[in-house]
């Protein structure tokens, strides 16, 4: 993807999000990553403390479908026929690739020679049609889930994973990554949250080994960790329905 799509894509969507939520220009960051010389994704947030909990409505398919329907109106095409509409109503002079009425604005002035509004046309319409997914990392998440797998420990890991993937809950952040304050490393992580998660097998059912769990989880917990234990005979949708915070609300 080219930075011209990716640059113009920061700056519709950002506008789109400011409008449809009514923010200010400084309520609303987003950064292209892992640098503006190495464009790859765009990170969102906001900025001003506390903040709206906008970006969290965003990501409902409803919320959503809304943004995009608001940037394809912003860069000048009707949004149901998709009719190139050339300028904003009130303007009198034709918009070739970009204007402070769609995709330009003082916070952008770096990215102002990259912005084309008629280089994002098809892929916001084709946003429009698209399934929305959550992802815990700056990789897709397909990526991320197949940096997952491969850091697996056991193939009830697997299928715990998979689980999660498959019907779209948030992926962890982390697997197989010691804490050494603890002297514990548990099987995934949601660094974000502060959440350990351990996929149990049958070698937890014996009383030492429920002992040493124990032990485990008070010294997470102590020291701020909230743990969540998957055992291999409990319902894991009702787990997972139970801590909606940490794995998203189906």
């Amino acid at each position: 993807v080219s930075d011209t799509i990716l640059a113009s894509l920061q700056a519709a969507l950002k506008n789109a999000i400011q409008r449809v939520f009514e923010l200010e220009d400084n309520e609303l960051s987003a950064e292209s990553l892992p640098s503006r010389d190495n464009r790859k994704s765009i990170l969102f947030y906001e900025a001003t403390e506390g903040g709206a909990g906008v970006l969290k409505r965003v990501i409902d398919n409803s919320g959503f479908n809304q943004v995009i329907r608001e940037a394809i109106e912003l860069c000048h095409y009707d949004p149901i026929t998709f009719e190139d509409l050339l300028k904003a109503p009130q303007s009198k002079e034709p918009c070739e690739a970009a204007c402070y009425d769609c995709l330009m604005s003082y916070s952008n002035q770096t990215d102002h020679e990259l912005l084309d509004r008629k280089a994002i046309i098809d892929v916001l319409i084709s946003l429009l049609s698209s399934d929305l997914s959550r992802s815990s990392s700056e990789f897709s998440r397909v990526e991320h889930y197949e940096r997952l797998k491969n850091l697996n420990g056991s193939t009830l890991e697997v299928k715990w994973l998979d689980y999660l993937y498959n019907n779209g809950y948030n992926l962890p952040t982390h697997a197989q990554e010691l804490i050494e304050s603890c002297h514990t490393q548990p099987d995934y992580l949601y660094k974000d949250k502060y959440v350990a998660v351990f996929i149990d097998g049958p070698v937890h059912d014996s009383p030492d080994q429920q002992a040493k769990d124990r032990i485990i989880t008070n010294d997470l917990e102590d020291t701020g960790w909230h743990v969540i234990r998957f055992k291999y005979s409990e319902d894991w949708k009702a787990i997972i329905s139970s801590n909606a915070n940490v794995f998203g609300d189906k």
